[in-house]
């Protein structure tokens, strides 16, 4: 097997994938609570938003088609200046405010979706109840981690356009400037996803270390030797299960009826957020794969060490 090394790789893929899919086994109740309670809070989010959020865009591209046919100079025109204004601040308003629960619920998924695989793989018998104190304590490393990775991604696709740039100048040929786009696009694109190999884990250490920041991300560079051919491709394969499922997003008609509509999105969403989920489970089990590697006992690792408490306890401890 020596000799064929991109089968080594994808055998450990497999093994990984299998591995982490075992966790729903070792604990059912804890796995499947803290998979399908955040994937329930996710989907009412996309509800709300769709039945706030859709109204008032069409609400706001019938105003906005009226001034066309209205003269520039007379009130009814200012009049409807207005109505567009506010209904464009409405709109702003309620996008804001459905991102920033999208967002919250998505750090608490996170957060206890990676101490759930980690209590499981340590084969502690624990339940949905012990994890509250368990997010309070850990919300913050997490919070300042991914708020360098956004600043690493905004860079990132800066230098993506920065790039574009000059093709836009240089080639006039719409066939063969959208063809280098493209190939452009794939390219940043997949690189993009052999950063995120330390991008994720850095999350991981974040939740279960006391590191966070560039602490983090630098540990996570570290101890990540050795496998980034194998996570590269568990990217790679998570990457491409998304890009399908949101292309079917994109099949659905919206001359539909509106609850076929709204039924097929909130599923093909729904199972687009239980991907990237899975996905975290599989990068907490590659935490652990990382630390042995590098001859350190998981089992006796400071920062991951948990205490089994009662769940009376844990609540009476919240706040």
């Amino acid at each position: 097997m020596e000799r064929f090394p991109f089968l080594n790789i994808l055998k450990d893929v497999v093994g990984t994938l299998n591995e982490s899919r075992k966790l729903f086994l070792k604990n059912k109740k804890l796995m499947l609570s803290v998979l399908v309670f955040p994937l329930l809070l996710n989907g009412l989010v996309y509800l709300f938003t769709v039945l706030a959020i859709k109204p008032e865009i069409t609400n706001l591209i019938q105003e906005s088609n009226l001034l066309p046919m209205m003269d520039p100079s007379s009130p009814e025109y200012i009049a409807q200046v207005m109505r567009v204004f506010t209904d464009f601040r409405q709109f702003v308003v309620s996008s804001y405010f459905f991102s920033t629960v999208s967002f919250i619920i998505k750090l608490l998924s996170v957060l206890v979706i990676v101490h759930a695989s980690a209590l499981t793989l340590k084969e502690e018998n624990a339940k949905f109840n012990d994890l509250p104190v368990l997010t309070i304590k850990s919300w913050k490393g997490p919070l300042v981690t991914y708020f360098y990775i956004c600043l690493f991604t905004l860079g990132y696709w800066f230098l993506f356009f920065i790039v574009l740039f000059p093709l836009l100048l240089l080639f006039t040929n719409f066939g063969s400037l959208a063809a280098k786009f493209w190939a452009l696009f794939v390219f940043f694109t997949s690189f993009e996803s052999y950063l995120a190999i330390v991008w994720y884990l850095s999350m991981v250490i974040s939740i279960l270390e006391e590191t966070y920041g560039i602490q983090a991300l630098g540990k996570a560079a570290k101890i990540v030797k050795g496998m980034k051919p194998k996570l590269f491709l568990l990217n790679f394969f998570f990457g491409l299960s998304c890009f399908g499922l949101a292309q079917i997003v994109r099949l659905v008609d919206l001359r539909w009826s509106f609850v076929l509509t709204l039924t097929t999105g909130l599923v093909l969403v729904g199972s687009i957020f239980a991907v990237r989920m899975f996905q975290l489970v599989t990068y907490t089990v590659a935490y652990f794969q990382c630390k042995s590697l590098h001859g350190q006992d998981v089992e006796s690792l400071r920062d991951v060490e948990y205490t089994k408490l009662p769940s009376n306890s844990l609540m009476g401890a919240l706040p």
